[in-house]
């Protein structure tokens, strides 16, 4: 058994072309178990050293055990710095996890034996945290007031006057943007005949390409005519192919490409807007041009024209 598992061990390439290397093994090799008697009294003799004793067995002449010796523990360094896995919990954490058990504590008691004082233990660990809360909040304000780089209302107020100001400054930015894209940009517009929901939606989509002067091309989704959209085609299969389902009425807008065929870089579109600040259009940068689903259902024309600015120039979390 032992010569066998030596030559397959060594590959079959060794015995067809070192056939003086398998000679070697072979006639190296251990020799066979005599008889079944002597088998069974070295498995007894394996067993008596212990199931967890490997190195007190007889391993034969091509193996060899040899118990590792355990390394020294290394004495910590008098500048080297504990863990971070064993630094003690700062007090605040240790003394907010103490409240949170007692209030917890105080809560199930008063629900279960309700009575004056384990209602007022409990009201007075819940005051602690209104207390707590009230002191945060306090200071928060103080440092957005105080430092105007953390003051949100100084990029979108929330004061009636202020936010009416920002609204109208918005709108025309993004109605000088869409006019300014709406020669690179286009919509098609996907509705079904005997859809109600398309019926609302579609002189809502013809006024939105009457006011910024992008292009709409509506899709029949069973080939019926839509008097707003006297030049609708029917699908026959793109909507598939674009991962359209059957909700309608469905909204998704083309975008050409921005790429220079000659150098292959992306060329920028920018366009001013009210207060001469410059907005830049999102580059497609896609040969084909990129193509996006906008939504579905009935939309107000301001809410397509803000998915459109939104998505069109303004990068992800900048807008908020």
């Amino acid at each position: 058994m032992r010569a066998t598992f030596l030559i397959i061990g060594l590959g079959m390439s060794a015995l067809a072309f070192e056939p003086s290397f398998a000679q070697m093994v072979l006639s190296e090799a251990p020799a066979a178990p005599q008889s079944q008697a002597e088998g069974q009294s070295d498995r007894r003799q394996a067993s008596s050293y212990g199931a967890g004793d490997y190195c007190g067995r007889d391993l034969g002449r091509w193996f060899y055990c040899q118990r590792p010796e355990p390394e020294p523990e290394e004495a910590p360094r008098p500048d080297q710095k504990p863990s971070p896995l064993k630094l003690a919990k700062p007090k605040e954490i240790a003394e907010l996890e103490a409240w949170q058990k007692d209030l917890e504590e105080a809560r199930s008691i008063a629900v279960w034996r309700p009575t004056p004082q384990t209602v007022e233990r409990y009201y007075r660990l819940q005051q602690v945290a209104l207390d707590r809360g009230g002191l945060f909040a306090d200071y928060y304000r103080r440092l957005t007031w105080t430092n105007p780089d953390y003051d949100y209302t100084a990029k979108r107020p929330v004061v009636e006057v202020g936010k009416h100001g920002w609204t109208d400054d918005r709108a025309a930015d993004r109605d000088l943007f869409l006019r300014g894209v709406s020669s690179r940009v286009g919509v098609f517009y996907v509705y079904r005949g005997n859809c109600g929901p398309c019926a609302i939606a579609s002189p809502i989509v013809r006024a939105f390409s009457d006011r910024f002067g992008v292009t709409v091309r509506a899709i029949s989704s069973d080939g019926s005519a839509n008097s707003y959209f006297p030049q609708a085609i029917k699908d026959t299969g793109q909507l598939a192919a674009w991962g359209v389902g059957k909700t309608t009425p469905v909204i998704l807008f083309y975008q050409q490409s921005d790429l220079d065929p000659q150098t292959g870089l992306v060329r920028p579109r920018r366009v001013k807007g009210s207060n001469g600040q410059v907005q830049e259009l999102t580059p497609c940068d896609k040969p084909a041009g990129c193509l996006t689903y906008a939504g579905a259902g009935v939309m107000s024309l301001e809410d397509i024209a803000e998915r459109l600015f939104v998505l069109l120039s303004k990068a992800p979390g900048t807008d908020f």
